[in-house]
């Protein structure tokens, strides 16, 4: 058994399972996992071919469902929350998986003048990956340390110029079946200036170069289709785009384990903190 909902846009919502008097899911395709679309070059004098790269698509979710009871009025209710072009939230739920999906309607189809209408939706999801209903959130309270990189070397041996303190590192683990994108929130109780994130699986550097003072609130979104770093300082919001390193890039949480360590340039000596991640777990399918 499971339940299946939609919202619209305007966030109301409607339940189309245990609703027989109303509705009758028929068939739900495209909730399994999609296939892939693997890159290939052949070899001009070989046999197979040479792989260069290979992504998830689109995800297409056509729902088929008999509109009981007063039909005319419920084939409206529907239009309702399955408009063409708009945004809607498909919410999935049985023994094992509780999730969601966001797409935008393509088209929806029935036929009126039968005995028994069937509305055909089809929806269209950019992000193809189903994501947990719950948000993990992992809270943290983080000292970041000074650094400076001012010295002379006359050797010719190897010289070990970084190392990582691994009391000092805080690791993010996700258990999903997928890499999916983040939100890093920053609470500064003093002065931190130029704040560079690390993460240390991948050797990728986030840098802002920016002059953060006490009580400020900073949100670094990673997803997809939502990048943004903003700056709260005394209820003002900033954008502080401009301040990213161009060498910077937006984390995405890889399967297992994801360690990361914060550093600043320049500030009070050894400033605490306070540090959260906030994901879901993704899914290719249910």
């Amino acid at each position: 058994m499971f339940t299946l909902k939609v919202e619209n846009i305007k966030g109301a919502v409607l339940e189309l399972t245990d609703n027989e008097e109303d509705y009758q899911i028929a068939n739900i395709e495209g909730i399994t996992p999609p296939n892939a679309n693997i890159n290939t070059s052949t070899y001009a004098n070989g046999d197979g071919s040479a792989f260069n790269s290979s992504k998830i698509p689109n995800r297409e979710i056509v729902i088929t469902v008999y509109i009981n009871g007063d039909v005319s009025q419920n084939r409206l209710k529907l239009y309702k929350y399955f408009r063409n072009k708009q945004w809607c939230k498909i919410y999935y739920e049985d023994d094992n998986r509780n999730v969601f999906i966001e797409g935008y309607v393509q088209t929806f189809e029935v036929p009126i003048f039968v005995q028994k209408q069937v509305a055909q939706i089809s929806i269209l999801c950019p992000d193809p990956y189903f994501k947990d209903i719950n948000t993990i959130v992992q809270s943290i309270s983080k000292t970041i340390k000074k650094f400076s990189f001012r010295f002379s070397i006359n050797s010719n041996q190897p010289i070990a110029i970084s190392s990582v303190d691994l009391e000092k590192v805080t690791n993010v683990i996700n258990d999903s079946e997928s890499e999916t994108g983040l939100i890093i929130n920053i609470g500064f109780m003093g002065t931190v200036n130029k704040l560079e994130i690390r993460n240390i699986e991948t050797g990728e550097n986030f840098i802002i170069d920016y002059e953060f003072m006490k009580n400020d609130k900073l949100i670094i979104n990673c997803n997809r289709g939502k990048k943004s770093v903003i700056l709260t300082r005394e209820a003002v919001e900033y954008n502080l785009i401009p301040q990213v390193r161009s060498e910077s890039t937006f984390f995405q949480l890889g399967i297992g384990d994801n360690r990361f360590s914060f550093l600043a340039d320049d500030g009070e000596k050894d400033m605490l903190v306070d540090i959260s991640f906030k994901y879901y777990r993704v899914y290719l399918g249910v």
